[in-house]
C-alpha cells in the first residue's frame, strides 16, 4: 500500500497515514490472495488452493485476524505470539523480565 509505485503521498507525514491501518493490509492481503489463487486456477486448473496464513508476533496478530475476518480465503492460520488481546500499560512484563534477569544473575 504505501510501497514502491504505491505510494501515494509524496511524503510520510503523519496525515498521510491514515490509510495505512492493519485494517488496509488485510484487504490488500485478501485482494492478493483472492488474485493469485484465481490466477493459479486459470493457469494451471484444478481447484481453489488452500491458504494458511502464518505469522509470529504482530504478523502472527495479522494472521489470527485475517483468518478471522476472511474464513472463505483462510483455510487456516498459524500465529505464533500473537498478541490479539492488547492490554493497556502491561507493567508485568517489566516485572517478568526484572525476576528472570535477577534469578539468572545469580548464577
Amino acid at each position: 500500500r504505501y510501497y514502491g509505485a504505491s505510494q501515494p503521498f509524496s511524503t510520510h507525514a503523519v496525515e498521510n497515514l491514515k490509510q495505512l491501518t492493519s485494517r488496509h493490509a488485510l484487504a490488500d492481503l485478501a485482494l492478493f490472495l483472492t488474485f493469485t489463487n484465481e490466477k493459479l486456477v486459470s493457469d494451471f486448473g484444478g481447484d481453489k488452493r488452500k491458504v494458511i496464513v502464518v505469522g509470529g508476533s504482530y504478523p502472527g496478530a495479522m494472521a489470527a485476524w485475517f483468518k478471522a475476518k476472511y474464513p472463505h480465503i483462510a483455510t487456516a492460520a498459524w500465529a505464533s505470539s500473537a498478541v490479539v488481546n492488547a492490554v493497556d500499560d502491561f507493567d508485568m512484563f517489566d516485572y517478568q523480565m526484572y525476576n528472570s534477569t535477577r534469578r539468572s544473575s545469580l548464577y
